[in-house]
């Protein structure tokens, strides 16, 4: 590898995890491990994360933040059945009624498309061009500059954006919609925070940690309405279906009063 200049050595190491990630989950993700789905689809927002908060310090991107949202895609469409999956389980016990053995044998059955994705040559050029970017990179004139003028400004822009989600909740004609949005910033948020916490310090650790935390209240919000959406289309009869909606409140609940610390309201 090429010698990191100082403003990019937190943010490259990060990237060059993520990129890891791709490679070591790759093949467990086609055997249909445990958690390798996750682990792997994780990896791929992280790395578009980054491709799209910190561009400007590198020269050269081999990397296509677009061909790492169809990985992320097809990676998604056994981990949302396997997320509403395992959430069903824990609440229905031993029980098992026939709308959920259909949605198992959904999941089950999406693994055959999933493991023909991550087999194609169109995998294999992404994660050498990954790859590449990770071992070889080519930076630009900004990646010499003093770090705190280089990633400080990144991260107070990516702040700046989840404020902006944040505000957009209150008043949104589809509030379950913004708070999804507002959990997508805060990832980013987070993300760009943790890349660059080995720079920065306490002050990106603080950041990514309050982004993770308004990550995980609206995350749960979002799996709510996943699982309330997904009962009234196939279940509306299970009891569970009551239980979603007064998670769901409760989840609202805390969101809400997040939302109203933060405002200082």
């Amino acid at each position: 590898m090429t010698a990191t200049p100082s403003a990019v050595t937190g943010v490259h190491t990060y990237l060059a995890l993520q990129v890891e990630a791709l490679h070591q989950f790759r093949e467990p993700v086609i055997r249909a491990e445990p958690d390798a789905v996750h682990r792997m689809r994780v990896a791929t927002r992280r790395l578009r994360s980054l491709l799209s908060t910190y561009s400007g310090l590198y020269e050269a991107m081999p990397l296509n933040r677009r061909r790492l949202r169809w990985l992320a895609d097809e990676l998604g469409s056994v981990r949302d059945l396997e997320v509403l999956r395992t959430r069903f389980a824990k609440r229905l016990g031993d029980e098992r009624p026939d709308w959920f053995e259909a949605l198992a044998e959904q999941e089950r059955l999406a693994y055959g498309p999933l493991a023909q994705a991550c087999s194609r040559e169109r995998t294999t050029k992404l994660l050498a061009a990954a790859e590449a970017m990770a071992t070889a990179p080519q930076y630009a004139a900004a990646a010499s500059q003093p770090v705190e003028s280089v990633l400080g400004p990144i991260g107070e822009a990516a702040q700046r954006d989840l404020e902006r989600a944040l505000d957009a909740i209150e008043g949104a004609a589809d509030p379950d919609e913004a708070r999804h949005t507002a959990r997508n910033a805060a990832k980013r948020t987070r993300y760009t925070a943790e890349a660059a916490a080995a720079d920065l310090g306490e002050p990106a650790e603080a950041i990514a940690s309050e982004a993770k935390r308004l990550q995980n209240l609206f995350g749960r919000c979002q799996d709510d309405v996943v699982a309330i959406r997904y009962l009234e289309a196939h279940a509306p009869e299970s009891p569970l279906l009551e239980r979603e909606h007064q998670a769901h409140a409760k989840h609202l609940a805390k969101a809400e009063a997040a939302l109203a610390e933060g405002s200082g309201a």
